[in-house]
């Protein structure tokens, strides 16, 4: 009979035992430490929710350039966390969307070029998966803060003008409190165990590749031994690779927005061709009268603007808008009712605005509502409907 070949010394390489264990798990917690500027990542969730946020741009360039979006998640704007758009002379505004990341949104800036140029802007705002808005943006809510020569109305948006011999433009864009994304802990607790798991059976798989080319089990008992010993391996050296992840889910999950007022605004987008001076109107049980109204004068050009009209923290019975005091043609482009940190509680469709005294025409079409009033007016009334009336009154009270 032919003599039995002594154990590999390889083999024993595998063999486990408690002091390979704790180097491994201390040499893990190493490698866990260090620092992980992008972190890997399995994205793909089973069933990802409706809730994940998009910010989503329309715009057009007069240059070919580069516009790039920086995103501050709480590490400050970096080159990591921002979304770069090639971007070519046009005369059409094109829409491009980005999904974010399931992490607090702290602030925005946006660079045009880096070069003179203008970039026009004419719809700016947060979504998530269902399409309904979660944050728009204005003109007003762009800075002139590095070689920003003007932010400019223009009938369909804005534009963003750099200085001459601009070379590193860039417009902090205003958010008043940060953006968290709703079931951002869940999701990224998925993302954790999902990636993590992955890497798991993916380092699995080599180990028992490389254990079972050297090693021969003796017994089920030998081969769980084996097998099981690899599989924490994997697990703890998956984690090492996840940790970036980890981290990132972490410090967002510790994440505590500052408390924000109640405060509501009603917030109209629209474009006049004179000067106008608006007044709202608001019934809390006392009906429609001057003491419950509040009045505010549009800006003096016929580009894109958005007025602002403070809600009462009350029941609403009815609510009315006079849109001007003499014959004046307005486009409503959008009305939205915001709350202390800009977020859109609801944005109310422009069919719930009704003509009801000294309106020559109430018109809607190809997405806004062309308000023109008759001549020689001077108290031309339009009302929301009881339907828009009470979505407001639920953002005034429901808790979000």
């Amino acid at each position: 009979m032919p003599a039995e070949r002594p154990p590999s010394t390889v083999s024993g390489l595998f063999h486990p035992t408690w002091r390979r264990g704790l180097f491994a798990l201390a040499l893990a917690v190493v490698g866990f430490l260090l620092p992980q500027e992008v972190p890997l990542e399995w994205y793909p969730l089973n069933n990802p929710g409706q809730d994940i946020n998009y910010l989503e741009i329309t715009c057009a360039a007069n240059i070919t350039n580069e516009t790039q979006l920086f995103l501050d998640y709480g590490r400050g704007f970096t080159d990591l966390d921002s979304i770069r758009i090639p971007i070519s002379p046009s005369n059409q505004a094109y829409t491009y969307t980005f999904p974010l990341q399931d992490a607090p949104l702290k602030a925005l800036r946006v660079n045009p070029f880096r070069a003179p140029g203008e970039l026009l802007i004419t719809n700016f705002r947060l979504i998530n998966r269902r399409g309904e808005e979660q944050c728009h943006f204005n003109r007003t809510d762009f800075a002139l803060s590095h070689e920003i020569d003007a932010v400019q109305p223009v009938p369909n948006g804005w534009k963003l003008v750099t200085t001459k011999g601009a070379t590193e433009p860039f417009s902090l864009v205003n958010l008043p409190a940060p953006i968290v994304p709703v079931g951002m802990n869940h999701r990224n607790l998925l993302r954790c165990l999902l990636s993590t798991g992955y890497l798991t059976g993916m380092l699995l798989i080599l180990l028992l590749a490389v254990l079972f080319t050297f090693h021969r089990p003796t017994s089920w008992r030998d081969f769980l031994a084996h097998v099981g010993f690899m599989a924490c391996l994997g697990a703890m050296f998956a984690t090492v690779g996840n940790r970036g992840l980890i981290k990132n889910s972490i410090h967002s999950s510790r994440f505590v927005p500052p408390p924000l007022a109640s405060d509501r605004w009603l917030e109209i987008d629209l474009v006049a061709n004179k000067p106008a001076d608006t007044q709202l109107f608001w019934d809390s049980g006392k009906g429609l009268n001057e003491n419950e109204s509040v009045r505010i004068s549009t800006e003096p050009h016929q580009g894109l603007q958005t007025i602002r009209l403070p809600l009462p923290n009350q029941a609403l019975r009815a609510l009315r808008f006079d849109p001007c005091t003499t014959e004046t043609r307005i486009d409503l482009q959008a009305i939205r009712v915001v709350d202390a940190g800009k977020r859109t509680r609801v944005a109310l469709p422009l069919e719930s605005l009704k003509a009801v005294r000294q309106i020559a025409e109430s018109k809607l079409s190809d997405g806004v509502l062309h308000l023109h009033t008759l001549p020689a007016s001077e108290d031309p009334i339009t009302e929301f409907t009881k339907a828009a009336v009470e979505q407001v009154n639920q953002t005034l009270f429901v808790a979000k």
